[in-house]
């Protein structure tokens, strides 16, 4: 859509989508509740700042989630907002330098790979 001229967005997807458990990392989205993510002490993305990745590891999200817990919800979406804040953020930054393409490509590269 950026590429088409388009500069802003409201969509409910970052918020609904991590009510129900799945996050979007820099490495393409996965399902938090996803019993491979047991006892997998990483962050839900190891190239995010975010509180819910500095504070909290995959494991206990879905401990969290599998309990019923709200508090998974809104970690969750904590970190689905400040992705889609970040990758915006680059966007504009590539604008700026004049290598939308370049960005587009390499990010589309690394997310469509599989988590």
């Amino acid at each position: 859509a950026v590429e088409r001229g388009v500069d802003m967005f409201d969509c409910v997807i970052p918020t609904r989508n991590a009510r129900n458990g799945q996050v979007f990392t820099s490495f393409g989205k996965f399902s938090v509740k996803a019993a491979a993510n047991r006892d997998d002490m990483r962050p839900l993305d190891p190239e995010c700042d975010c509180y819910t990745c500095k504070n909290f590891t995959r494991a206990f999200l879905r401990h969290m989630f599998m309990a019923g817990e709200i508090l998974s919800m809104r970690l969750t979406s904590i970190h689905n907002l400040y992705f889609y804040k970040r990758l915006m953020e680059q966007i504009r930054e590539s604008i700026k330098q004049n290598r939308f393409i370049e960005f587009k490509n390499k990010f589309l590269t690394k997310y469509l790979q599989e988590v």
